[in-house]
């Protein structure tokens, strides 16, 4: 049997494994080590795999089987030939088409997927709010990193001065209870970043991988700020390397990336042309809680990437604070200034 380690900053295992002829990736976690953060994760996937590889079988990996072996858990799923992940499609490539027709085929599988609806109500967003951003936020304090980095009342990211989240809670709810007016839900992939999606080029084909239950919110409003994550903010390329932290300040430059900016193009454009300017922000103040909710699994394995991510959720939502202020002394939002289509580019993101 062979077996290699594949990406993924979760804390389980993900791994290519082939035995006896045949090939399948195999996801294990521990069943002692942080529970909540490690064994329910993972056993949510995996009834949303169950669940949507029925559903959906050509956007979905089967679930080929799962067990338990000593104190580790695990589930295996089918290998797909000749994928790579979006993020690594995009930023290997700087041909636009290639790009686009990747970019066609996400919007076909996500259109799928979203198709099923059920009722919901605006209200849902103080829960969402509760217990994916202050909630996660409480579960970092008492960790002396954090605690740390946190005290402070304004933090340098990249070199530009702001408050920090947590002192600015009052002024992100108020937002989210302006703008968010979803008044259904559907059916999500839950962590639809886009190392979690699956390209294979010579078919054109779209896996979704590592759905993700716990999202208090199945939106579409909420699928698009996690793509947004990614491109627009930078996530995986953030997530690698070292960031310097000292005092209150956090330093981590990373390289513009051109595939990568164009996909990101692609997607705000077609946002901009589906949203209206309530919802553009809605998807923004998601984007922000996506840093916020991942702190505890960062906390865990790498807390200079915990002060990292909150200070890159800090800097995105002082970035959309400021735009709906100055929005509103020029005649107020429409949907490319709420998405922040036209705007620079991030400190720290270099050319």
């Amino acid at each position: 049997m062979s077996r290699r380690r594949l990406k993924g900053g979760s804390l389980s295992g993900t791994y290519h494994i082939r035995e006896g002829g045949r090939e399948f990736v195999r996801k294990d976690v521990s069943l002692v080590e942080n529970r909540e953060f490690g064994f329910q994760r993972w056993y949510s996937q995996l009834k949303r795999l169950q669940r949507f590889s029925v559903q959906f079988p050509d956007v979905f990996p089967n679930v080929l089987g799962f067990g338990r072996d000593r104190d580790t858990a695990y589930f295996d799923i089918e290998f797909v030939e000749n994928a790579v992940t979006a993020h690594e499609f995009v930023t290997a490539t700087a041909d636009h088409a290639a790009i686009e027709r990747m970019f066609r085929s996400l919007v076909k599988a996500m259109t799928r997927l979203h198709s099923v609806r059920f009722a919901s109500s605006p209200e849902a967003i103080d829960l969402y709010i509760y217990e994916e951003v202050e909630r996660k936020l409480a579960l970092c304090e008492g960790n002396p990193a954090f605690d740390r980095f946190a005290s402070f009342e304004s933090i340098i990211f990249n070199g530009v001065e702001l408050p920090p989240l947590s002192r600015r809670m009052a002024e992100y709810k108020r937002l989210a209870r302006e703008h968010y007016q979803e008044k259904t839900e559907c059916f999500t992939h839950g962590n639809l970043t886009l190392e979690n999606v699956l390209y294979v080029p010579q078919d054109d084909r779209i896996v979704f991988v590592d759905p993700y239950e716990e999202n208090v919110i199945d939106s579409t409003l909420n699928e698009y700020s996690q793509i947004l994550q990614s491109s627009n903010a930078y996530y995986e390329v953030y997530n690698i390397g070292c960031p310097r932290v000292h005092s209150n300040r956090i330093d981590h430059t990373v390289a513009r990336n051109p595939g990568l900016d164009h996909f990101n193009h692609l997607f705000l454009k077609w946002l901009a042309e589906r949203l209206d300017a309530s919802a553009a922000i809605s998807v923004r103040l998601l984007e922000v809680s996506q840093f916020m909710r991942m702190l505890p699994f960062k906390m865990e394995i790498d807390e200079s990437k915990m002060a990292l991510f909150y200070a890159l959720g800090s800097y995105l939502f002082d970035r959309l604070a400021r735009d709906v202020v100055s929005a509103s002394h020029h005649g107020g939002l429409d949907p490319v200034i709420a998405l922040g289509v036209n705007a620079p580019a991030f400190h720290g993101v270099s050319a």
